[in-house]
């Protein structure tokens, strides 16, 4: 509520403004601080690393896990009992244009890996969506949608196969 507050104390300030100027205000205040209900990732859960890697129509994005995964996604790797840990992975669609519905879970224990998934809801996709646009922008100087757009066409291009 305090955030909510504050965002709506800067955007009623100023008498002068008009209501789409209010609302871009409070909008910019609230950005990144989405409310989400118990067990639901935020903003703050999602930071990327590594390389964007395009496979299949799909470009994959490795998510960091600095935060408590075991909450999130119901695992046991936060702990000194295991030596186990998970990869996490989201995927954008590059035909489509979209967040795929489903994060990517592989959990590494002693005895080997398991895959798992952890299905987005429509707030999550729309966060992931942001930060994968803010990550892309950083890694390659294109939005999301250029970057896709480029790797498609590159995708189509044919290869050269050599001649003997």
């Amino acid at each position: 509520m305090g955030d909510v507050s504050a965002a709506a104390y800067y955007a009623f300030c100023n008498a002068f403004l008009s209501d789409m100027q209010r609302w871009n205000r409070f909008s910019e205040k609230l950005d990144g601080k989405e409310i989400t209900s118990a067990g639901h990732l935020s903003s703050r859960n999602f930071s990327f690393s590594d390389e964007i890697i395009g496979d299949d129509g799909k470009l994959n994005f490795y998510i960091d896990t600095s935060f408590d995964v075991d909450a999130a996604f119901g695992t046991h790797v936060c702990t000194d009992e295991n030596d186990d840990y998970i990869n996490l992975y989201a995927n954008y669609d590059m035909e489509a244009q979209q967040v795929c519905d489903e994060l990517t879970i592989i959990l590494w224990k002693n005895d080997g890996q398991a895959e798992l998934s952890y299905t987005l809801n429509v707030a999550e996709k729309e966060v992931l969506l942001r930060k994968m646009d803010e990550y892309c922008l950083r890694q390659t100087g294109m939005s999301l949608v250029d970057y896709s757009a480029q790797c498609m066409v590159d995708d189509a291009k044919p290869t050269m196969e050599p001649t003997m």
